[in-house]
C-alpha cells in the first residue's frame, strides 16, 4: 500500500500529464504472441508536476506510459493501461521506451521463468536461509538451460527431469 506521501505524488503526476504540456512524445507498435500493442510515452518537466520539492528534489522528468493492447483473435477485448515513472535524469521518450522495454524483458525472462515455470511463488519453503539457497539453485538451474542453449525452460525440464546421467552431464 502507498503511504501518504507516495499517494499525493500520484495523485500530482497524474493530474499534471492530464493537463501538463509534454516536451518529447514516442509512440511504438509492436505485434507480437498474437496481439498487437501500442506505447505511447509522454515526458514532462517535473517542475509543477511535483509540489513537495524537498522530499522529491532529485526528480527531474515524469513519464506517462499509455499501453494498449489489441488482441488479434479477439478484436473487441481491446485492453489499456496507464503507467507513470518519476527519473532523477533528463533524457527524451524514446529513450526511455527503449529503457522500461529492457526492464520488461528483464523481468520477462527471469522473474517470470521463475514465478511460474519454476513454482517459486508457490514454494512452501519460508524459513531461514532456506528460501534464499534455493533461489540460488533456482538461477543455476536456468544458467545450466540457458549455456545449453535451451530457450523453452519448460520445455528443458520436461526433456531432462529424472535423467540424472543427463543432468551430470550437464554439470560437466
Amino acid at each position: 500500500m502507498l503511504n501518504q506521501t507516495k499517494k499525493k505524488l500520484l495523485e500530482n503526476v497524474k493530474t499534471y500529464t492530464d493537463i501538463g504540456t509534454y516536451t518529447s512524445r514516442d509512440v511504438s507498435i509492436e505485434i507480437n504472441r498474437g496481439r498487437i500493442e501500442t506505447r505511447e510515452i509522454f515526458v514532462y518537466d517535473c517542475m509543477y508536476a511535483i509540489e513537495d520539492k524537498h522530499k522529491w528534489n532529485s526528480v527531474k522528468e515524469v513519464i506517462k506510459v499509455h499501453r494498449t493492447t489489441y488482441p488479434k483473435k479477439e478484436p473487441n477485448k481491446v485492453s489499456q493501461e496507464i503507467r507513470y515513472y518519476i527519473s532523477s535524469k533528463y533524457m527524451d521518450a524514446k529513450e526511455y521506451n527503449y529503457g522500461i522495454r529492457a526492464h520488461w524483458s528483464i523481468e520477462n525472462s527471469l522473474h517470470y521463468v521463475k514465478d511460474v515455470i519454476l513454482g517459486e511463488d508457490r514454494s512452501l519453503i519460508r524459513t531461514g536461509n532456506a528460501p534464499a539457497n534455493f533461489s540460488i539453485i533456482r538461477n543455476i538451474v536456468l544458467n545450466i538451460f540457458r549455456a545449453k542453449k535451451f530457450h523453452d525452460i519448460a520445455k528443458a525440464i520436461r526433456l531432462i527431469g529424472g535423467n540424472i546421467p543427463l543432468i551430470i552431464s550437464m554439470l560437466e
